[in-house]
């Protein structure tokens, strides 16, 4: 099996992590620099991931779950189905997937904090926990004509889920969800660009992301850099194959980036990229055309890119969940930034010390919030034995003083 990608909560195969004995305070707060200001609005979150702003002005979080997988260590076990399209397994490392039902859907008040549950019992699943039994459940979540919608990554035949595909999800008031689009079953039937045969396939995507754009929702699967518009009927429009086109402008001609981070600003699309183990997370961000056709790189330097966001100066905010090296991969639980990209393509630290971070935005109250602990956070003074979540994630509030948070919501909800 080739190591390429790297974290499990995108796609990814983890190299073993030392025993991390994490206190019942962890995580600390991170260092600001530049002046700015950060506080922890909201924690207790397991395994936050994406967030969105809704339009009664409160938070909502994609929450990962709490369920366990198992400890499956060498030699591997032989797989089960060949590597193919249609296969429904997660081979070793990562996997066998074990199945659960934790994934949830959190709103958090902005002004005190407090967090209700919006939905929850969603498909999720726990990777094999030789690598850290990092999980997937719900990876994003965004507002369209006023309802609210989510990614699940935690479903699909190959985590466990035959009968719950990965798919964007309308939330109802009451709780209870309804697929407008299988993307599991676009994954198998429509071709990309990613090789069922790499060690690192997801058949059924680990879709990490979901925005709001051109009246319609956008989202990228990491592992196989398909980016996909969904419209409101659950229509699927493919916008690009990013692997293909980032090959193509590449100089050594290697589109394979695990692109893990999305956001619009300005009428076209930003993309962070995660990197891979064999590359040390080398990251980057691309900005991408609307219409997919255009694509450059805008951000180099960076490492494991989680999110983008920009200022009202339309500089470039970049949150990093691991920094270079780091050895063995991910295993310092203090390692990620957030950093401005200036002008002159320099790195400037404005948060150091955050504890595996996962998605970043910007609020339409001018400060930026970023989730932490969205994996890997787990008690693992015991390893191999039970890893049982510490449910310690949190979402950070961060103000730069003169430099207000911009949230690129101008184009309003938009029409089909």
């Amino acid at each position: 099996m080739t190591l390429r990608t790297a974290l499990a909560p995108l796609a990814a195969t983890l190299l073993i992590a030392p025993a991390i004995g994490l206190a019942t305070n962890f995580p600390p707060l991170p260092q600001a620099h530049a002046g700015a200001q950060v506080s922890v609005l909201a924690t207790g979150l397991h395994d936050p991931r994406g967030m969105t702003i809704g339009p009664n002005g409160h938070l909502y979080v994609a929450e990962a779950g709490t369920t366990e997988g198992r400890f499956v260590p060498p030699p591997p076990p032989p797989p089960k189905e060949p590597p193919t399209v249609t296969r429904c397994e997660v081979y070793w490392p990562v996997g066998p997937a074990t199945p659960g039902y934790t994934g949830r859907i959190s709103q958090i008040d902005l002004r005190s904090g407090r967090r209700q549950t919006m939905a929850d019992g969603l498909p999720s699943m726990g990777a094999n926990t030789l690598i850290g039994g990092d999980r997937q459940g719900v990876g994003a979540v965004a507002f369209l004509g006023g309802r609210l919608y989510a990614t699940l990554a935690g479903g699909g035949c190959s985590h466990g889920h035959p009968s719950d595909p990965n798919a964007v999800l309308r939330v109802l008031g009451n709780g209870t969800t309804v697929a407008i689009a299988d993307l599991s079953n676009y994954l198998r039937t429509v071709p990309d660009s990613k090789q069922p045969t790499d060690g690192d396939y997801e058949p059924d995507g680990v879709w990490f992301n979901l925005v709001r754009a051109f009246g319609a929702l956008y989202a990228v699967e990491p592992n196989r850099g398909v980016f996909l518009r969904i419209g409101r009927n659950g229509a699927i429009t493919p916008v690009a194959d990013m692997i293909a086109s980032v090959a193509a402008i590449d100089p050594k001609g290697d589109g394979d980036k695990t692109f893990a981070a999305l956001t619009k600003h300005r009428g076209a699309f930003y993309m962070g990229t995660l990197g891979r183990i064999d590359s040390g997370f080398a990251g980057a961000v691309y900005r991408v055309s609307a219409d997919g056709r255009r694509v450059r790189e805008v951000a180099s330097g960076v490492r494991g890119v989680l999110g983008v966001a920009f200022d009202r100066f339309d500089r470039m905010y970049v949150l990093e969940t691991t920094a270079a090296g780091v050895d063995p991969p991910l295993s310092d639980p203090t390692a990620g930034r957030l950093v401005r990209v200036e002008r002159d393509g320099s790195l400037t630290p404005i948060l150091t010390g955050l504890a595996f971070p996962t998605a970043l935005i910007a609020g339409p109250d001018g400060a930026f919030y970023v989730t932490q602990c969205g994996y890997h956070c787990d008690d693992r003074s015991k390893f191999p034995a039970a890893l049982p979540s510490l449910r310690v994630g949190q979402v950070l509030r961060v103000r730069v003083p003169g430099a207000p948070a911009h949230c690129d919501d101008e184009d309003g909800e938009g029409e089909e």
